[in-house]
């Protein structure tokens, strides 16, 4: 359990905290984001560090978070060499954090005075805490069919349950953020990961800031499940397998089907429709095999290559790095 120091701000809680923040040109308000953020965190921790990704935030949106960082202790910004996934850049955060407690927000959608109720949890004894929106996540009506069926998969087939209002407001330990980040693999998933690693989770429920939807295009989150599914399990070749297995015996009952017709009847008629159907089955099943096979076979060329996931440009640090000079951190 945490100590506590007073201080002239007051109580604050003695656990080093790093807050994950991914910024590109949609954020709104940047310097009213990082200044709140910073506010909150500062007055409630007695350490802290603001790990800031830039994710392709405009030109004005940087001159701000460079002059913020001459004023602003213990953050840090980190500029991606171009725009990458959301969960690449969360996770490019994450590498960088060094905190005992490590906090993923997403600005402009999870409230800032949420952050201390996460930091409870963990220091309550869980390794994860997933935030769950409580409203509507949103979307188009074939988006929303979509997001279930994925997650509907994922429960049934991967043994891996993810609630369909899962967001990316995510507390973790520092054992789990090394678990997590502790892998070569090229594809990684923020709110896949936290369920597949086995530690113990728990749910909080909490409502988004209002504002505008935000929601992702049907491609997007088509190709994000394709390469989650893909990058996670073997099932959809084990699937096209037996599905193979099972169009090649019926291929066969049928061509011993075809000799025994031949030798003991007199009068065939040309079965046209017969065989017309049966190649357009065959043909079906080859190309629903070789579609499947050329996911895989994407994912192992990729993985093989070895390539890193980011590039850092450049990293922006303030002038006072960690709020309590006496304070060491050692992580792996």
């Amino acid at each position: 359990m945490p100590t506590k120091d007073t201080d002239a701000d007051g109580i604050k809680i003695d656990t080093f905290v790093s807050i994950v923040a991914v910024l590109n040109k949609y954020s709104p308000n940047v310097d009213d984001f990082i200044g709140e953020l910073h506010a909150y965190v500062s007055r409630t921790y007695a350490n802290y560090e603001l790990v800031l990704v830039d994710n392709g935030v405009d030109g004005s949106q940087l001159t701000r978070l460079r002059d913020l960082l001459m004023v602003l202790p213990c953050v840090r910004a980190l500029r991606l060499s171009r725009h990458f996934s959301f969960d690449t850049a969360v996770f490019a955060g994450l590498e960088a954090a060094i905190g005992d407690c490590v906090v993923v927000v997403v600005p402009g959608i999870d409230p800032v005075d949420a952050i201390q109720d996460v930091v409870d949890s963990i220091l309550a004894g869980n390794d994860i805490v997933q935030g769950l929106s409580s409203v509507s996540m949103g979307g188009s009506g074939l988006g929303k069919l979509g997001r279930s069926a994925f997650y509907w998969y994922n429960r049934r087939f991967l043994d891996v349950y993810i609630p369909v209002n899962a967001t990316y407001f995510t507390g973790l330990t520092r054992r789990a953020v090394n678990s997590l980040t502790n892998t070569s693999r090229r594809f990684r998933y923020l709110r896949h990961l936290v369920r597949q690693i086995g530690y113990r989770l728990m749910e909080f429920e909490y409502t988004p800031l209002p504002g505008p939807a935000r929601e992702r295009t049907l491609r997007a989150g088509y190709s994000e499940a394709v390469e989650m599914i893909s990058s996670y399990s073997l099932h959809p070749l084990r699937a096209i397998t037996i599905t193979g297995v099972i169009a090649g015996l019926v291929n066969l009952f049928y061509a011993g089907y075809v000799v025994v017709i031949n030798l003991v009847s007199k009068n065939v008629a040309e079965g046209w429709t017969t065989t017309s159907l049966q190649l357009s089955l065959m043909f079906f099943v080859i190309c629903a095999i070789l579609a499947i096979q050329s996911e895989y076979i994407g994912r192992i060329l990729t993985e093989s290559r070895r390539e890193p996931q980011y590039f850092v440009m450049e990293e922006i640090e303030s002038q006072t790095l960690i709020s309590d000079e006496q304070r060491r951190n050692v992580s792996n």
